[in-house]
């Protein structure tokens, strides 16, 4: 019996290439010995079938066909029924709809479908964004492929960028853009290794680079910024790692996480990361390491020219203290700080400010 199931979305604007990332996605999954489950595109299923995507009730029956599908293909592996350990391919998921709707009508789809939006959002393994065409690749623009499409150039553009801020949130976040001089080949092969990043294929690896915001001003912020609360607790773990358990959520809605992480020499990081129960996140408690302080903090996730930004507002012990992480293909990687947030220093090789270290009751920052 399956206990664990890995569950991967692949979403992006019109005209994206998802359908060929789809296919090499399955013989990828393959070729590692897993199983790819499909969940089909529900919304496009549902306007071929005749529905009107303006019927107010439209969101509600995306949502109510996503989670019956998920269940579906859920209790067969849960029952063994595939050959190979499965992996949950979505194609798009939950948050799509907010690209379509507001955020009033979104919650409330989802809450006729007993879920919230931690849930809806934060479920994921990983989740891939593909650039539409329409951004930075206009010759290949073309909706014959998907009649249920009819966006020009600029409609495209636009609900690309509402479908990307829509995922803004979600904990493993992956931007596929289209880059000047680099062919489609290369989008799938990008695409590919961000999937064997989220399988940990061979191993989940992570490159983060840090940098440390003095004076921060929330109000500068983008408006598609998503204040994610975390409290995040050190075990006593094995020898050789640095094991962890995570409350993340907003409002009254939370997820709980357990990670086991192993740094490398080059700055990436070995990471076995799991959701598990709110009695379990309780139980692995008892563990906590006690000369270290719980990390409290509100985290605003947001997209800064195709890289996914992580600001981290701490709280209690760590008051006053504000860190930007942005995600990179690998450290060598040129990023740009948003420049509206103001003076920063980079940190990314300094220890004293990775959070293992602000744990520590005595810590300096």
């Amino acid at each position: 019996m399956t206990s664990h199931i890995d569950k991967i979305v692949i979403t992006g604007g019109p005209c994206a290439g998802k359908t060929k990332a789809l296919a090499a996605i399955i013989q990828f999954c393959q070729n590692i010995g897993r199983h790819p489950v499909i969940i089909p595109e529900v919304a496009t299923d549902l306007i071929t079938s005749g529905l009107n995507p303006a019927d107010p009730l439209f969101q509600e029956l995306v949502v109510r066909k996503i989670q019956f599908e998920e269940q579906l293909r859920i209790d067969a592996a849960r029952a063994g029924h595939f050959p190979a350990p499965p992996v949950l391919i979505y194609d798009r998921g939950y948050n799509d709809c907010l690209a379509y709707t507001d955020e009033a009508s979104f919650e409330a789809a989802l809450l006729s479908n007993g879920l919230n939006r931690v849930q809806a959002r934060d479920t994921y393994t990983g989740v891939i964004f593909l650039d539409s065409a329409a951004e930075g690749a206009e010759p290949f623009y073309t909706l014959s492929n998907n009649t249920a499409r009819s966006e020009t150039l600029e409609q495209a553009r636009a609900l690309n960028l509402r479908t990307k801020h829509a995922w803004s949130g979600t904990p493993h976040f992956k931007v596929i853009p289209n880059r000047p001089g680099v062919g489609f080949d290369e989008k799938i092969t990008e695409c590919l290794q961000a999937l064997a990043r989220f399988l940990g294929v061979p191993i989940p690896l992570e490159y983060e680079r840090k940098f440390k915001i003095e004076s921060f001003d929330a109000s500068l912020l983008p408006a598609h910024a998503v204040p994610i609360t975390i409290i995040q607790t050190y075990l006593i773990g094995q020898t050789g790692t640095v094991e962890r358990v995570r409350a993340r959520g907003q409002g009254s809605s939370f997820l709980y996480f357990n990670t086991i992480k192993v740094r490398q020499p080059d700055g990436g990081a070995h990471e076995l990361d799991g959701l598990i129960a709110q009695h379990d996140y309780q139980a692995f408690l008892l563990r906590r390491d006690v000369t270290r302080l719980p990390v409290q903090k509100t985290r605003y996730c947001f997209l800064h020219e195709n890289h996914y930004c992580e600001l981290d507002v701490f709280h209690g012990h760590l008051e006053g203290l504000v860190l930007l992480e942005i995600e990179v293909h690998d450290m060598s990687e040129a990023v740009s700080v948003p420049p509206h947030l103001g003076h920063y220093t980079e940190m990314t090789d300094d220890g004293r400010y990775a959070n293992y270290h602000l744990a520590l009751p005595e810590s300096k920052w």
